[in-house]
């Protein structure tokens, strides 16, 4: 393909960020009218169940989300197997495959789109809301341990992660995230009231950091810490959308990630770090001292435990593989 002979990784990023635009716009635009003979949707059943399905679906509904997510895995993995074992010609620029990814996502995006004007309901119809919502802690969880290298796991102290379970990490992230993202784009249905596409829109700058798999623009930092950081964005909204009060869970839980781990990506000066610190706390007191109170301010603990302990918990378990590695005997050469 000649444009992934000419175009540069920096212009094809903004260039697929661009398209995605494009598509989250109709989305908003036509998405309200096209389902709108669906509602109203079943009453809110608690945290268990999704808010944005239908009481119950048809065979032609379940046909079309689990055909659209069978097909959406298995051209993207295949192109995703076959882009991993190839680099651009120069180290600037993308490759063929990226440009194939590009294409296939957005086929893909707008499948599901018609899909759900016809019959509206996704995944969430047989696959528990649990499975789409740890799918992404995990992958957090994935970048934290990838990240420690460069930045550390807290407050910027770098150290060298277990060797086996750092190789093991970069060699199956991507299969995970990339399973995680299409079955969590095929879970909701592109509805296109302002809390579902905040998740949209973050599910698309996902896809962008799959297509540009072995660029250099993969690998950017910066870039990076912002997928991070933006599933605070998504994670507030949806919350606030919905009406409920724990938004600030939400909010100072994954922003205690940036604040603690990731904004120590950079190389910053002390006094940046503190002022963050301290813009956080003032933040926790405002909000907790004049609208949620704080006999809730514990809650804003439960992310961070998460993300840290399955950090820790794969720290815990690479030490022993690299202990267990060290002890094995060598095998025997062999005589000629």
């Amino acid at each position: 393909m000649r444009i992934a002979q000419t175009m540069p990784v920096k212009k094809f990023f903004w260039l697929t960020l661009g398209l995605f635009g494009i598509i989250t716009v109709l989305t908003a635009l036509l998405a309200p009218m096209l389902v709108q003979r669906f509602y109203p949707l079943p009453v809110d059943q608690g945290a268990s169940w999704y808010y944005w399905q239908l009481a119950s679906t048809s065979t032609a509904a379940r046909i079309s989300y689990w055909l659209g997510f069978a097909l959406h895995l298995s051209v993207v993995g295949y192109l995703a197997f076959r882009a991993k074992k190839v680099k651009p010609a120069d180290k600037n620029g993308i490759h063929a495959y990226t440009v194939k990814l590009l294409v296939s996502n957005l086929v893909f995006v707008v499948l599901h789109l018609v899909q759900t004007s016809l019959w509206y309901d996704g995944l969430a119809q047989d696959v528990p809301i649990w499975v789409s919502q740890g799918s992404v802690i995990v992958m957090l969880v994935l970048i934290l341990y990838l990240m420690i290298p460069s930045r550390g796991l807290f407050w910027g102290k770098r150290f060298a992660p277990p060797s086996h379970m750092l190789a093991f990490v970069r060699t199956w992230h991507g299969p995970f995230n990339m399973l995680a993202l299409i079955l969590t784009f095929w879970f909701h249905p592109m509805d296109g009231n302002w809390g579902l596409l905040s998740g949209f829109i973050y599910m698309f700058l996902l896809f962008t950091q799959l297509i540009l798999m072995n660029t250099r623009m993969h690998y950017n930092r910066t870039w990076i810490v912002l997928l991070e950081f933006f599933v605070t964005i998504h994670g507030t909204l949806i919350t606030v959308y919905k009406d409920n009060p724990i938004w600030p869970m939400f909010f100072f839980g994954f922003l205690a990630m940036f604040v603690f781990t990731q904004v120590h990506t950079w190389k910053i000066k002390p006094l940046v770090r503190w002022s963050v610190f301290g813009g956080y706390i003032i933040l926790i007191l405002l909000v907790y001292g004049f609208i949620r109170g704080f006999n809730h301010v514990y809650e804003i603990t439960f992310i961070p435990v998460a993300l840290y302990g399955g950090a820790l918990g794969m720290l815990l378990v690479g030490y022993l593989w690299d202990k267990l590695a060290k002890k094995k005997p060598a095998a025997p050469s062999k005589v000629a």
